[in-house]
């Protein structure tokens, strides 16, 4: 007697099975048994032998020591090219447009270049006309909130780096290199960046960060306007908003917290 062919769905069953699979081994960074990933799957082990088994006939997973597997060159492939084409402007306009309906203001996406951030992106909201940063235009890492957040997020010797190379006699008492480590352990501790009459005078921004897949600050997001249309007391709302559309940014890119 022929065998039962399957259900349209159980193909389907499969492939989230073996998409689990995947998931799990990119999590790890050794080498892990087919017992541990049955168990920690709630898969059965002959079906996750079978899983794994095909899985390295396209290269997604290398068998390692006896018994043991991890990701394959396949999946790297994969991997490789969805990073290529994953543009940060593309991937973060969704949560930008979303920003810019929620507040009216003009939002910006800077990413480093250098000891500068680029603005790769900008949505006009209410007076975007006092805004001077333009898209392609570009401001040092020490003038801004969204520069700042970038230079915050850059490990110690680089930051040090950098605030050896400024111009200190001709520094303001706000970008002096004293000033600026003060306002980088600031923004480190609070998890966003705020200027006030810095790149212009009456204008307010806050920043938050953008993450990849590997947990690197690869853009800020900024929501500049008017101070008077920034008040303190709508500052929490406003970093609300902030840190929603950072995370749908950042998720888009790949970044999954903690």
């Amino acid at each position: 007697m022929s065998e039962k062919a399957p259900s349209t769905g159980e193909p389907v069953r499969v492939l989230v099975k073996a998409m689990s699979v995947l998931d799990l081994l990119a999590e790890e960074s050794e080498p892990i048994s087919l017992g541990e990933i049955a168990g920690r799957l709630d898969l059965n082990k002959s079906t996750c032998y079978r899983i794994l088994h095909t899985l390295a006939a396209g290269d997604f997973v290398e068998r390692s020591s006896p018994g043991t597997y991890r990701l394959g060159i396949g999946a790297f492939r994969i991997g490789s090219a969805m990073a290529r084409r994953m543009g940060v402007r593309e991937r973060a306009l969704p949560a930008m447009q979303e920003l810019y309906r929620a507040t009216g203001e003009t939002i910006f996406l800077l990413i480093p270049r250098g000891d500068e951030a680029v603005c790769v992106e900008r949505l006009d909201g209410r007076y975007a006309a006092t805004h001077i940063l333009r898209v392609g235009g570009a401001l040092p890492l020490h003038r801004g909130a969204g520069p700042r957040l970038l230079l915050a997020s850059l490990p110690d010797d680089q930051v040090e780096t950098y605030l050896r190379g400024l111009m200190v006699p001709t520094s303001s008492r706000h970008t002096s290199p004293t000033a600026l480590r003060d306002q980088v352990a600031q923004i480190r501790s609070a998890g966003y960046a705020m200027s006030e009459d810095d790149v212009e005078v009456g204008v307010r921004a806050l920043s938050g960060a953008v993450r990849d897949h590997e947990d690197h600050v690869v853009a800020a997001l900024s929501i500049s306007g008017l101070t008077a249309h920034l008040p303190d007391s709508e500052l929490d709302r406003l970093l609300d908003l902030l840190r929603a559309a950072t995370a749908a940014a950042s998720q888009a890119l790949g970044y999954r917290s903690g």
